[in-house]
């Protein structure tokens, strides 16, 4: 049997190699993790509360966060014991001066819900 190595030789890598590529990726992803990082985020919000009133109505209490004075859009549901959604409202959260707000939206449910979800918030188009 014959050796290829001896045959058609061998290539080698730069003992460079390796730990250039590895640094690159490391300066890749810490560039891509500040890029996210210190993204605008125009609007957060989050479930402050929710109230189950009776059986075909529920009440949710969101705080709404914008640095700037945006209409905001919100969209929060009910759902039932087996995670099928009862009731859904978008509410129009108007402009104002301050940046924190605390809304309150009664959702209709057509069955008796056991919790409040909070789909999304969203600048306004």
């Amino acid at each position: 049997m014959t050796d290829l190595s001896t045959r058609y030789g061998t290539r080698r890598r730069p003992t460079w190699f390796w730990p250039a590529i590895a640094s690159v990726g490391i300066v890749v992803g810490i560039a891509f993790a500040a890029w996210v990082g210190f993204q605008d985020k125009p609007v957060t919000s989050r479930l402050w509360a929710y109230d189950i009133v009776d059986d075909h109505r529920v009440t949710i209490k969101l705080d709404v966060i914008r640095p700037d004075p945006l209409a905001v859009q919100c969209t929060v549901y009910a759902q039932a014991e087996n995670h099928a959604i009862v009731g859904e409202k978008t509410v129009d959260v108007p402009a104002s001066a301050s940046e924190k707000m605390r809304i309150t939206i009664d959702v209709q449910t057509e069955r008796r819900a056991v919790t409040g979800v909070l789909r999304t918030c969203a600048p306004r188009d």
